[in-house]
């Protein structure tokens, strides 16, 4: 059996429910001083162990939901963190970053825009304790030159989990997997190419959903094989189509989405280029939703679609 090692617990002060205090800045960029005020809540997680730290945030003024997803990358030693907006159910572009030798501070930075502008986002955390936090965003338009500050919160845990927001549910299509599962996997060896030969082995997963089920995130544990995984599924309720990212724990990284919907014979089909092995390659995910079973499958292709390889079948019973 595998014992699994931790890897880092910088987010573990963060896991529960907070209440926040939010000032933002109206017109960021601008020499403006106009500030707004308002209240809200916040509910973090950790997965594989605290290398995956998950929070929804809650804008009951807005009616509007908030989520961060920071990845752990164990070799860069490093974290990311993507935005989303329930207005946009967009991936914000990622900020990186690490904390302080003496752990009181992580700085994390990137590329973004604002108002069409390149700019770049400073994300920085300070002023932990068991019961508080505090966290700022700024912006720089001078390449990092100089910084205004647009956005603070201020954290103060609660016992009790918030309130739901009132706002109309987008969708339910991923809300099947809620829960354990435990699945049998079947796998192909190499995964392309030939010889090849198929292996099998058993895992369990937790599955969950955020945003009232237009986001969708679920742990996955593989003893045999030394690794967890985790997928993140975030809804477009223009396109009505799911982007699905993979993560593995040994590299911490967001893979390239497959794209793809519901049919309404409960099957759905995802799809999305990638690369394996230096190899520019098209991935196929192929899922039938149930109740106490369901099953998924991948595919490759290497020549754009017109053939496809199966690679990897799992057949899923819940716990």
């Amino acid at each position: 059996m595998t014992t699994w090692t931790k890897v880092t617990g910088d987010f573990d002060f963060f896991s529960g429910h907070f209440d926040v205090r939010h000032r933002r800045l109206k017109h960021p960029l601008t020499d403006s001083s106009e500030w707004e005020e308002f209240d809200g809540t916040t509910t973090a997680h950790t997965y594989f162990d605290g290398q995956i730290s998950i929070d929804e945030t809650h804008f009951p003024q807005q009616g509007t939901y908030g989520l961060s997803l920071r990845l752990f990358d164990p070799v860069a030693k490093q974290w990311s963190i993507w935005w989303v907006s329930s207005t946009s159910m967009k991936l914000y572009p990622p900020v990186h970053g690490s904390w302080s030798a003496d752990g009181t501070t992580c700085t994390l930075i990137g590329d973004d825009e604002h108002d069409g502008r390149p700019v770049l986002c400073r994300f920085v955390w300070s002023d932990i304790t068991e019961t508080t936090a505090h966290w700022e965003q700024a912006y720089s338009g001078d390449g990092g030159a100089s910084w205004e500050t647009n956005w603070t919160m201020d954290f103060t845990r609660r016992d009790t989990p918030p309130p739901a927001l009132d706002v109309p549910k987008v969708t339910d299509e991923f809300d099947f997997l809620v829960g354990s599962w435990s699945f049998h996997n079947r796998r192909r060896r190499p995964v392309l190419g030939e010889p090849h030969e198929w292996y099998e082995h058993d895992a369990t997963l937790q599955a969950t959903t955020y945003f009232d089920g237009a986001v969708s995130f679920d742990e996955g544990w593989f003893p045999s094989e030394g690794f967890r995984g985790a997928t993140f599924r975030l809804y477009d309720p223009v396109s009505r189509e799911w982007s699905i990212y993979w993560i593995n724990s040994k590299n911490g990284r967001l893979e390239p989405p497959v794209v793809g919907k519901w049919n309404a014979d409960g099957t759905g089909v995802f799809e999305g280029p990638d690369t394996w092995d230096g190899q520019p390659i098209d991935v196929r995910f192929h899922w039938t939703a149930g109740t106490d079973k369901a099953a998924w499958e991948q595919a490759f292709s290497t020549d754009q679609g017109k053939t496809w390889t199966t690679n990897w079948f799992m057949e899923h019973t819940r716990i």
